[in-house]
């Protein structure tokens, strides 16, 4: 079988979603089958042969972080590409995906988990599995020690992917809790609050690529337009 995996971080090879792709990739060879070859949809000005890549492949994962409640753009650049393609070649793929967000609940991702099983009705594809994981920032940076137990669950939907064609449900069961934020999460995220701790990592990417400074920014605003205006908009 002709598979392929898309990594639709835009962080392209040192992203998150690399290193959840290496872990089903282990499982999968666990099953006695090869890692299908990436593909970086970062990549965009190779867009076109990746569209070529994924007509032709019989099976596709993808994996990719939550943006917005929704997929990053490179990613939506990508399914828009699909548009006008061939229906016969959509028809019958095998498609699965993994959406991760730094978000501690899964609940997050519902909305995007949803569109992209709709997209597989609409275009015929065969939706083999879809599993959401929270916390997933700094896999990348983590230890194995810190990551033993996700890996493993990663790898078991590798091997269930080759073994039954499809994603273990136990596995996909256990990546997606907490499906919402817990009491003692809840409290934790309010004394962070307190003690204006809960945007650190945030803020020092902000300054860490110069938008400090224009973080309060609205460039969409029309700041001097009435009310009565805006309601005639």
């Amino acid at each position: 079988m002709k598979r392929l995996a898309l990594n639709g971080s835009p962080r392209g090879v040192n992203s998150n979603s690399r290193k959840i792709l290496s872990w089903i990739f282990e499982g999968m060879r666990e099953a006695g089958a090869d890692a299908p070859s990436i593909l970086d949809l970062a990549r965009v000005k190779e867009l076109e042969d990746q569209r070529k890549a994924f007509l032709e492949a019989e099976e596709v994962l993808l994996v990719f972080p939550l943006y917005t409640d929704s997929v990053p753009g490179v990613v939506k650049g990508f399914i828009d590409s699909l548009d006008g393609a061939d229906p016969r070649l959509l028809e019958g793929k095998r498609f699965c995906f993994v959406v991760h967000s730094g978000f501690p609940e899964s609940m997050q991702s519902e909305a995007v988990t949803r569109y992209l099983a709709r997209l597989c009705a609409r275009t015929g594809m065969v939706l083999l599995g879809s599993a959401v994981k929270g916390t997933s920032e700094g896999f990348r940076m983590m230890p194995d020690n810190l990551t033993e137990k996700t890996r493993a669950r990663f790898a078991a939907i590798g091997r269930s992917l080759v073994r039954d064609g499809k994603f273990d449900e136990e596995a996909v069961g256990m990546l997606a809790r907490p499906y919402r934020l817990t009491l003692p999460g809840k409290v934790l995220f309010v004394l962070l609050s307190i003690a204006n701790l809960h945007n650190l990592y945030w803020n020092m990417m902000l300054k860490k690529h110069g938008g400090w400074k224009r973080r309060f920014d609205r460039p969409y605003a029309k700041q001097s337009t009435s009310r009565r205006q805006i309601a005639k908009l």
